[in-house]
């Protein structure tokens, strides 16, 4: 499965047009390999638009890109909304086992979205992805209310990685940072690990949230 993730910084008098315009992406509903797509405004930088979406392989999405995006694209005016745009594609390495029936599900169900994206010192990478696996996979699981993680690798940085996990609230991602993360890093001691981490939060914008209709 292919992971794309968008940030966009956007004018301060232009976000109620970005919105406006985002709502105009609903046609992907259609798009044949299409798994979803969510979106919102990030806690961190009310003006950073984030925005991820699912694909079921890279030919589904090559085909989009090729075929049908500037169709979409091109018939809005998106563009002069924002200032700076940063896309980046990866592929899943693993999910969480037990807790999500598929991609679709979380992304109809989830109201929170926590994403991080992480560089990864030279020769820490695998540990990082076992940790990921070992560690955090089993703990995120037993809090019970997040939705899915999906676990992806860049296609363009062999020692870059992203993060993505949905939440039935952000009370529940909350009560989550305060009872369980803490131990959860001990245990993982990502600092070994990292070179830098980048992490965003974000409610979904409802009228961002698109799903396929099949």
């Amino acid at each position: 499965m292919i992971v794309k993730r968008i940030s966009c910084q956007v004018k301060e008098n232009q976000a109620d047009a970005f919105s406006k315009y985002q709502e105009q992406w609903q046609p992907l509903n259609q798009i044949t390999g299409f798994l979803g797509q969510v979106g919102g405004w990030s806690i961190k930088n009310q003006f950073t638009a984030c925005i991820v979406s699912f694909w079921q392989s890279k030919d589904d999405y090559d085909y989009f890109m090729d075929y049908v995006h500037d169709d979409i694209f091109l018939n809005m005016d998106q563009s002069n909304t924002y200032t700076a745009i940063d896309v980046e594609l990866f592929n899943t390495v693993f999910e969480i086992p037990e807790v999500e029936d598929n991609i679709i599900s979380v992304l109809k169900e989830s109201h929170f979205i926590r994403t991080a994206l992480c560089d990864v010192k030279d020769g820490r990478t695998s540990r990082f992805i076992e940790i990921q696996r070992s560690v955090w996979n089993p703990g995120l699981k037993m809090t019970g209310k997040m939705l899915g993680r999906e676990f992806s690798s860049s296609l363009k940085a062999d020692n870059r990685f992203f993060v993505f996990t949905g939440w039935l609230s952000k009370e529940a991602h909350q009560e989550y940072l305060n009872l369980t993360f803490p131990a959860l890093k001990n245990q993982a001691m990502p600092e070994l690990d990292l070179e830098e981490m980048i992490g965003e939060q974000f409610i979904i914008e409802n009228s961002w949230r698109v799903i396929p209709l099949k």
